[in-house]
């Protein structure tokens, strides 16, 4: 049956928007070849690559994403339109729709569904499924959704301006992180005030530097080395990269032990850091500034310097380590030495487990 009435051609004006926004996509892919849309995110990075620079050479070859409006550019065309006044939201938005309806040849346009249509039901069943980044479907095995929750909320967040990095930096900086972690970055074996700090692409060699360091040597770390690299860099830009090291770190080795590849990371938000310092900031108590009046445990408090990165953080842990729910009696877990009797380990096995862990990775608290 044909569910089609007219044949939809694009204007002039949503021509020239697409020629802009693929012109500010294929800018993008000179400097992140590997990215991918979150849809194709399982795609080996070696095929992203080889399409994305394929894309500018081959005639009729469009990006990844292109079709669908989910490249990089689309993504901040809907950012910039989404903080316009409501008219010119509008006006917009419909413009940025009718240019990706366009990116196909001769795009049918569908006539209007009812609710009560067999079309419209299908609709609605693929708007319900979780497009989460990380969902039901992103492992084999059956993962609790409180872990879910908080892989997505930091995935959301690594990609958004910092408190003193932009979303660009950041992503740079896990990016950063990765190849490290895969021992990709040999170490510069001379002292820290002699390497550059003025960003080459988006971080400076400096920033490499330290970001390999607490990603591999941390063990090796320590009074001296942290003041140096914080006078350097300053104490919210070296807490803040700590932030981001420890929380990517957890995500992608929970993918490697789970049997899966990592997850490519998100596209980078505008925007510029806050630059905001908490209340109550101290120094010499830890090898980083941190807020001086806290409620809790030090290890909670480590990174409070930065406090939104140290909220995501200490989710990761408790949705990992301790889980949400309280235990028995109301306690937290974290207080609690019995745990429910369906707990997969004991608490004794979860604190020999963890006990083993730092030790292995000397990391004594």
């Amino acid at each position: 049956m044909n569910t089609f009435k007219e044949m939809y051609f694009p204007s002039s004006e949503a021509r020239a928007l697409n020629k802009r926004l693929r012109e500010e996509h294929e800018r993008f892919l000179l400097e992140n070849p590997n990215w991918v849309p979150n849809e194709l995110r399982l795609l080996p990075k070696i095929i992203a690559r080889t399409l994305n620079k394929m894309c500018p050479k081959t005639p009729l070859m469009v990006p990844l994403g292109w079709i669908d409006g989910t490249t990089w550019a689309d993504m901040q065309e809907r950012e910039r339109i989404a903080q316009l006044p409501e008219r010119e939201k509008l006006k917009d938005a419909k413009a940025h729709n009718d240019a990706i309806r366009g990116r196909c040849f001769r795009i049918p346009r569908p006539y209007e569904v009812k609710s009560e249509e067999a079309a419209f039901k299908s609709v609605q069943a693929f708007a319900e499924v979780d497009r989460r980044v990380f969902n039901s479907e992103t492992f084999d095995q059956v993962i609790p959704n409180e872990v879910l929750d908080a892989f997505n909320e930091f995935w959301e967040r690594v990609a958004e301006p910092g408190e003193w990095w932009s979303g660009k930096e950041r992503i740079a900086i896990a990016e950063e992180i990765r190849k490290a972690h895969d021992k990709k970055v040999k170490p510069q074996n001379i002292p820290l005030n002699e390497i550059s700090d003025k960003p080459k692409s988006i971080i400076s060699p400096l920033t490499q530097e330290i970001t390999r360091k607490v990603t591999c040597e941390s063990y090796k770390i320590d009074k001296e080395w942290a003041a140096h690299a914080t006078e350097l860099m300053g104490p919210g830009k070296y807490s803040e990269l700590l932030s981001i090291v420890v929380n990517l770190l957890p995500v992608d080795i929970f993918c490697r032990l789970s049997g899966r590849p990592v997850v490519s990371l998100p596209v980078p938000k505008s925007g510029k850091p806050t630059k905001q310092v908490p209340e109550g900031i101290v120094s010499g108590e830890a090898y980083v500034p941190w807020v001086k009046e806290w409620i809790g445990p030090n290890v909670s408090r480590a990174l409070s310097y930065v406090q939104k990165d140290n909220q995501i953080r200490m989710k990761l842990v408790s949705s990992m380590y301790l889980g949400l729910e309280n235990a028995p009696g109301g306690e937290t877990k974290f207080i609690s030495m019995r745990w429910d009797e369906d707990e997969p380990l004991n608490r004794a096995q979860v604190e020999l487990i963890a006990a083993r862990t730092s030790a292995i990775n000397e990391c004594f608290y």
